[in-house]
C-alpha cells in the first residue's frame, strides 16, 4: 500500500510520520485507540479510521483485525485508509473535500491497487458495488450524493443503514468520473481544494460541470449498464479463482427489510446442503433499506453421481419477492 498509493494517485506519502495501530476486535479499538488519542474512541465500530490532518498526534491508520478474512481483505482497508492520508497531504489546514468524494475516491484507489495485486478480489468487490447500486435503481433508494458533503451527514446516513450502499455508489461514481475525464484530472480536484477555494467550485472548474449534473449523468449510465446486467432477482459471482470453495449470491430489487428463506437444489430436485457464512460476517437473513442482500454459500456434502455441478437457488421474501438462479458448484467434498 505504501508504494502502491501515492503511484496510482500520484499524492506524495506526508513527511509527517504515520502510526499504524491494528486491534483485535471493536471493543479494544474503541477502547485503546480512545486512550492513545486522549478522546473519546469512535461513536460506531469501523474496521479502519484514518486521522490524516497535518500536525495531529499520532496521525495515522487504525483498525481493527476481526473482520479480515484475507490478505487481500486486508490490502483493501489499508489502501483505503492511506489513500485519505496522501489526500490531505502535508498542508496545514484539512482539505474540505466533499464525504461523498472522499469515500469514493478511497474506493476507487482501493479497487485499482486490489485489480493489481488481488484481481478475483476485485472483481467480486466490484461486482457486490455493482449489483448494490442496481438493486438501489430498480427499487428507487439511490440517495443523493450531493446531499451527503459533510462528514456528520454522511456518518448519520452510515449509521441509519445505508453505509453499504453509500461506500458502493460514490466509488461509481467517482470511477465514472476518471473513465469520464482521466484520473490525473479527479486528482486535480483534490489538489486544488483549500481555503479559499471550496470543493463545489474547484468540481466545477476542473470538470466543467457541477456536482449535481455530474451526479445526474452518471446515473443515467448506470440505469443504462446495470440495471440490464442485474435484473431484479439473484445474481452471482463465480470466481476464477481455483482455491475459492463458496459461492457468492445477492438479491437485488427486493423489497426493503424483506426476510428471506432460501432452498438450495440439486437439478434432479434433491436437496443441496450447504453452509452460510458465519462469525464476523454473518449470512444476510434479510434484505437492507434498497432491497439488497448478499452472502456466500459452500457445499458440504458430495455431489450425487452423475449429476452436472450445478446448484439451483430459490429466495422467497417475506412480502412476496421471489426469484430463482443457478450457479455452478465449485470443487467440493
Amino acid at each position: 500500500a505504501l508504494d502502491a498509493v501515492p503511484r496510482v494517485t500520484g499524492l506524495p506519502l506526508p513527511q509527517q510520520r504515520l502510526e499504524f495501530y491494528l486491534f483485535s476486535d471493536p471493543r479494544e479499538m474503541a477502547s485503546l485507540s480512545g486512550q492513545l488519542l486522549r478522546a473519546s474512541g469512535p461513536r460506531v465500530a469501523p474496521e479502519c479510521f484514518a486521522l490524516a490532518v497535518s500536525g495531529t498526534p499520532r496521525r495515522g491508520i487504525y483498525c481493527q483485525a476481526d473482520a479480515w478474512e484475507s490478505a487481500a481483505q486486508a490490502l483493501d482497508y489499508v489502501v483505503h485508509e492511506l489513500t485519505h492520508q496522501v489526500e490531505q497531504g502535508d498542508g496545514a489546514q484539512r482539505r474540505e473535500l466533499a464525504q461523498w468524494f472522499n469515500e469514493g475516491l478511497a474506493e476507487h484507489i482501493q479497487q485499482l491497487v486490489l485489480r493489481e495485486h488481488q484481481p478475483s478480489y476485485a472483481a467480486r468487490d466490484r461486482w457486490l458495488r455493482e449489483a448494490r447500486v442496481a438493486s438501489a435503481l430498480h427499487t428507487d433508494r439511490l440517495p443523493r450524493l450531493r446531499e451527503l458533503t459533510s462528514n456528520t451527514r454522511w456518518q448519520q446516513a452510515a449509521a441509519n443503514g445505508w453505509g453499504g450502499l453509500l461506500y458502493a455508489h460514490s466509488s461509481l461514481v467517482v470511477a465514472w468520473l476518471a473513465d469520464q475525464y482521466g484520473l490525473d484530472r479527479v486528482i486535480e480536484v483534490v489538489r486544488r481544494t483549500s481555503s479559499p477555494l471550496r470543493f463545489d467550485e474547484v468540481f466545477q472548474e476542473v470538470l466543467g460541470q457541477s456536482v449535481g449534473e455530474a451526479e445526474r449523468a452518471a446515473r443515467a449510465t448506470f440505469e443504462a449498464e446495470l440495471l440490464p446486467r442485474y435484473p431484479k432477482g439473484v445474481t452471482v459471482f463465480e470466481s476464477d479463482d481455483p482455491s475459492e470453495k463458496a459461492i457468492h449470491f445477492a438479491v437485488v430489487g427486493f423489497q426493503p427489510r424483506e426476510w428471506l428463506s432460501k432452498e438450495y437444489r440439486y437439478v434432479n430436485g434433491a436437496p443441496a446442503d450447504g453452509v452460510g457464512a458465519t462469525g464476523t460476517q454473518p449470512e444476510s437473513e434479510r434484505t437492507d433499506l434498497s432491497g439488497f442482500a448478499t452472502w456466500r454459500w459452500t457445499r458440504t456434502s458430495a455431489l450425487p453421481p452423475g449429476l452436472p455441478p450445478r446448484v439451483e437457488l430459490t429466495v422467497r421474501g417475506s412480502e412476496g419477492s421471489l426469484a430463482t438462479q443457478s450457479a455452478t458448484l465449485p470443487p467440493g467434498p
